[in-house]
């Protein structure tokens, strides 16, 4: 693995676990692709049910957390050393 790897992971590790998952999996995941599916159904129906909008920013929020934990994680497993385990 690269260091240039390493390096940034020790970066987004500095923010926190809550402030990673906000900053790379809530935000763009709950935002992005909300704005994403809602354009999908303009262009598909030329109309937007406003009340789509706010169930589906809770759901991609929820799809986000759960990536950006996953990511936490792998990169914690990737670059840190296994703790000791107790007998």
């Amino acid at each position: 693995m690269k260091d240039s790897h390493k390096a940034i992971w020790l970066k987004r590790k500095k923010l926190g676990r809550s402030r990673y998952l906000i900053m790379f999996g809530i935000v763009p995941w709950g935002i992005g692709a909300a704005i994403l599916t809602t354009l999908l159904e303009y262009i598909s129906f030329q109309s937007v049910n406003s009340a789509w909008i706010p169930i589906r920013l809770i759901v991609f929020a929820f799809i986000g957390f759960f990536v950006a934990n996953g990511r936490w994680v792998a990169m914690e497993y990737r670059f840190e050393p296994p703790a000791p385990r107790r007998p």
